[in-house]
């Protein structure tokens, strides 16, 4: 069909379903101006089959036991490994390191919540003396325990370089991260610890290796500000311009973390800006918006 001849027959169409004969066919029904449910009487709905089929008990188990769900969680460790943890939880060391000598416990139980191991707590607290009690018992040195940290995480972050020292020295490895993808090396840029970066990188650490979110030591010290701990990897070797994971560097993670001093510091080092988003950060960060 020609185009014209499509149109006139288009229009013959819409012409006779505008036809007063056609639409008197069509009976108008009530025009409802509000919704007929509102107000409606409530209905009690119909009662619930009752179950069918076996029941497994044993799922509900937890449930039908009396006290918190914790204690009974936690109770399913041996009396000697829940009472170990329970001291060392308290911060009661010295009781902690009499119930080793005492009741001889599983240096490696952790606790069903927390995950925490006796050597992750004894790490993060810095108590040497049962950090080498709790090694010669045969704690594991690499295991994830308190806060998602290995027991050197939880040294270095908390700044015990007596106990990072000596766990390196009985083998804990430098490359291996915690439950949150940060490695020793990364923690101790974020919080910046000079010296426990000169130990770990001594240690072997790589300055290198990228954490779950990308970003290496250097990055991960300009994102906290940390100026002393990126002096320390750049005299070490490391590179204020080299690029992370995503070809980012040290002042996109500066600009990220809202660093005005990095960011002027990397600025007179004539370290690049490696992306237009971190141009973006860089103005937002020197001048701020304001809100009312």
């Amino acid at each position: 069909m020609k185009p014209f001849a499509f149109r006139v027959a288009a229009t013959l169409v819409v012409s006779a379903l505008s036809s007063q004969s056609v639409w008197a066919q069509i009976e108008p029904g009530p025009i409802q101006s509000v919704d007929v449910h509102d107000w409606a009487s409530f209905v009690a709905p119909a009662a619930a089959p009752e179950r069918v089929g076996p029941v497994a008990d044993e799922a509900f188990a937890l449930t039908k036991q009396s006290g918190p769900w914790r204690d009974v969680d936690f109770n399913r460790l041996g009396k000697a490994e829940a009472r170990l943890l329970t001291l060392l939880r308290g911060k009661d060391w010295t009781q902690a390191k009499d119930w080793l000598k005492q009741a001889d416990p599983d240096v490696n139980a952790q606790d069903p919540f927390t995950k925490a191991t006796a050597l992750t707590l004894a790490a993060q607290a810095g108590q040497l003396d049962l950090v080498r009690e709790l090694m010669r018992r045969g704690a594991e040195l690499d295991r994830v325990g308190a806060g998602g940290a290995t027991p050197l995480g939880a040294a270095v972050f908390h700044g015990h370089e007596l106990v990072v020292k000596d766990l390196i020295r009985k083998g804990a490895r430098v490359d291996v991260p915690g439950a949150t993808g940060q490695l020793p090396l990364h923690l101790a840029c974020a919080t910046g610890q000079v010296r426990l970066i000169e130990v770990l990188l001594k240690a072997g650490a790589s300055y290198h290796e990228v954490n779950r979110q990308g970003r290496h030591a250097m990055d991960e010290a300009a994102l906290f500000g940390q100026l002393g701990a990126m002096q320390t990897l750049a005299h070490a070797g490391a590179s204020y311009a080299e690029p992370d994971l995503y070809r980012l560097n040290a002042v996109h993670a500066a600009a990220l973390g809202q660093q005005k001093d990095v960011l002027a510091f990397l600025e007179r080092q004539q370290v690049p800006v490696p992306s237009v988003l971190t141009q973006v950060l860089i103005d937002q960060v020197r001048n701020p918006v304001s809100t009312p």
